[in-house]
């Protein structure tokens, strides 16, 4: 593979070297998009870290020697907020060296190479490589010799780094890769490649470091994180293995595709109750069966009825999350109505709603029935109506129940404290104590006219 430099690329020939500069060189890495975005950027952290580099954050009151955007390319509007991003720190960091890479650069990299804001364009699987890369574009850097990558089974990958969060109270860590699935409007096969799973030892590893650095919270991600299999370990046997590790910690699953795999991983989470969040993200993507098989899912309306089900009599407090599209070409006024009524019936804890954004390069983009924006428009705004109701009611249901909450900030009034629990509901809890990032035992106590619980922490009894 090769790195690309910008267009317009400036000169770095008069930077000092890295002996030469008392001050530490610093790197700022901006994550847009998706939680597996979030674990590839942190493993970015280890790999600068390893080159001498100084993290700071995107909004550090000085402009970092480098800036890494990690893009988004999903949709259409996706990648126009990545090149606006890009656009915006060029023109804020005038000095900065700007390496742009993530999803955009695979699928627009034509375009983006003759960009004048990028110094260095990164491919997606260049990621990894960027320790021995980044050297031939900065002389303040030392040349290094790329790591011997090690010999592993096909479809299994490893990263040779560990995720560094530096700036939150969770941890993402990085399983699974790539996307087999071909849906007719989706980009991500061509961004990521096909599905193959991550080294289990490096997985262990990462996962006894991010326990080891106190993180409560890890989450397992990937595009497809239900297809996990590396060796004879599949995605059940990992959360069996990572919940096996000693420590005061929580797994939460990141979205998982509706599939046969995802009874087996419910399993799993039910004999790990305790220790991995009652959270479970399935994508409908649509609640009609003529829309999902335009779409070319994999999952019609009656099975994932089915696996909803299983879930929900296995997890009690569930929080059944799920995605959905407006406006798929072809869609009718009929098939939203049906659409419509599936998810009011199924009572999602959550639903995440996008409008269709046709990507160049996918099968959905040559189709010609477009939805009239004002539909959209229309059918989004009910679909918000149906999500604030069944987020409410859910996080109602909880009342007079106990679980765990994951302290995140203290609110504006002092002896107040905002985290979330493990079903992903917001919850305010009291105390005069310090409570940053601390995994609570809690009660939720009542439902606040701002949509979260207020919950009273829990104790344990003496004796």
């Amino acid at each position: 593979m090769t790195a690309y430099g910008g267009a317009n690329r400036r000169s770095h020939d008069s930077e000092p070297t890295l002996r030469q500069t008392m001050k530490p060189i610093t790197a700022a890495v901006i994550t847009l998009g998706c939680r597996l975005n979030q674990a590839d950027s942190a493993l970015l952290h280890d790999r600068l870290i390893r080159l001498g580099f100084q993290i700071v954050p995107p909004d550090a009151s000085s402009s970092p020697n480098l800036i890494v955007i990690n893009s988004c390319t999903v949709t259409e509007t996706a990648y126009k907020k990545s090149k606006q991003a890009l656009h915006s720190i060029r023109a804020e960091n005038p000095q900065s060296f700007i390496v742009f890479t993530g999803c955009a650069a695979d699928v627009s990299r034509d375009e983006l190479e003759q960009s004048q804001d990028i110094d260095l364009l990164l491919l997606n699987e260049q990621k990894k490589e960027i320790e021995t890369i980044l050297p031939k574009y900065l002389a303040l850097l030392e040349e290094r010799k790329a790591p011997a990558a090690p010999k592993l089974a096909k479809g299994v990958f490893a990263e040779q780094a560990v995720g560094v969060f530096p700036f939150r109270s969770r941890s993402f860590i990085k399983v699974q890769e790539g996307c087999n699935n071909q849906c007719s409007y989706c980009i991500v096969p061509t961004a990521r490649g096909p599905e193959r799973s991550r080294d289990l030892k490096e997985i262990t590893a990462e996962f006894r470091k991010a326990v080891d650095d106190g993180f409560h919270e890890i989450v397992l991600t990937g595009v497809n994180t239900c297809h996990y299999k590396a060796g004879r370990t599949a995605m059940p046997e990992l959360i069996d293995r990572l919940c096996e590790i000693p420590g005061d910690f929580r797994i939460r699953l990141s979205s998982t595709e509706p599939c046969d795999e995802v009874i087996p991983i419910i399993d799993a989470m039910k004999r790990n109750a305790g220790k991995v969040c009652e959270f479970l993200h399935l994508p409908i993507q649509s609640g009609c069966d003529e829309i999902l098989t335009a779409m070319n899912r994999h999952c019609d309306t009656a099975k994932f009825v089915e696996y909803a089900a299983y879930a929900r009599a296995a997890i009690p407090n569930l929080h059944l999350g799920t995605d959905v599209i407006v406006g798929f070409p072809g869609e009718t006024a009929a098939n939203f109505e049906e659409s419509l009524e599936f998810l009011r019936k199924m009572e999602f804890a959550n639903i995440h709603i996008f409008p269709y954004s046709p990507r160049s390069g996918t099968p959905a983009a040559k189709l010609t029935k477009k939805v009239q924006k004002s539909a959209v428009t229309d059918r989004i705004e009910q679909l918000k109506a149906l999500k604030e109701e069944s987020a409410r009611k859910f996080a109602q249901s909880l009342v007079g129940t106990t679980g765990a909450v994951l302290i995140e900030s203290n609110c504006n009034k002092k002896e107040l404290w905002d985290g979330w629990s493990g079903n992903y509901v917001r919850t305010i809890v009291s105390s005069d104590k310090d409570l940053s990032r601390q995994l609570l035992p809690v009660k939720f106590v009542r439902f606040l006219p701002v949509g979260a619980l207020f919950a009273e922490i829990q104790h344990p009894q003496k004796g």
